[in-house]
């Protein structure tokens, strides 16, 4: 045998051995095990007003992010959504209407499930596209607890998503001041950390601010950031 075909052969077997996804259905995920100074960008709530500002940034930055995404907010920004998904950058699924699933009026599988379909369902209807579906979910108010913990996972399993949490966020406490914020960020930041920020929502001016500067501050101590699905592959 040559070497070309040796070299081939190695070549597939790589291929063939490679993950086809980032993400284990079922899965729980919240920080990357890299040496790297990596960092996950990830946004929730949206789309809102301010993420087109936001898209722009990263833009500049050359960043891809992922975008937790409500399906209310989708059926209210249908073409920001679509600048999001024509950007290049991941979509998820962060249910409907934002309930809180750690509550036990709320934590009940039917209704979670409900809420996931009807997200994907306004993804669809914006991108015009009936068989689009998101690979990952985030929790709104971080809900993995008590009373959704037996039937969370297997849920997602079911229904084919992985479930990304975070290692540090803080701009949804509003009587931050942005620079308040960036600063706790920027002290929290460590190879393979996943960073939530909010681009829907109220007072994103702040997170704005607050994301301009952790970008740059991080970017010069050699940090890059990328979406979720490229920190856990």
């Amino acid at each position: 045998m040559t070497k070309w075909h040796l070299t081939v052969m190695a070549g597939l077997t790589f291929v063939l051995s490679a993950p086809l996804h980032a993400y284990e259905d079922g899965k729980f995920y919240y920080e990357g095990r890299t040496q790297e100074k990596i960092i996950a960008l990830t946004f929730d709530d949206g789309p809102g007003p301010f993420t087109q500002q936001i898209l722009d940034l990263l833009k500049q930055h050359q960043i891809r992010a992922t975008f937790f995404m409500e399906g209310s907010q989708v059926e209210s920004y249908p073409g920001v959504a679509r600048k999001v998904l024509e950007a290049g950058h991941e979509i998820g699924n962060h249910t409907y209407s934002h309930l809180n699933f750690n509550d036990p009026k709320n934590a009940v599988k039917d209704k979670f499930i409900d809420e996931l379909a009807k997200t994907e369902a306004a993804l669809q209807k914006a991108f015009n596209n009936p068989s689009y579906k998101t690979r990952v979910v985030r929790m709104p108010h971080g809900a993995f607890g008590k009373h959704n913990r037996a039937w969370l996972l297997p849920t997602l399993k079911e229904k084919g998503y992985a479930l990304v949490h975070w290692s540090y966020g803080t701009d949804w406490l509003l009587k931050k001041s942005a620079d308040q914020m960036a600063q706790e960020y920027i002290a929290n930041a460590r190879p393979g950390a996943v960073f939530l920020f909010h681009d829907g929502g109220r007072r994103r001016e702040k997170t704005l601010q607050a994301v301009t500067t952790v970008i740059k501050a991080l970017e010069k101590k050699g940090y890059r950031f990328v979406a979720s699905e490229d920190l856990f592959k």
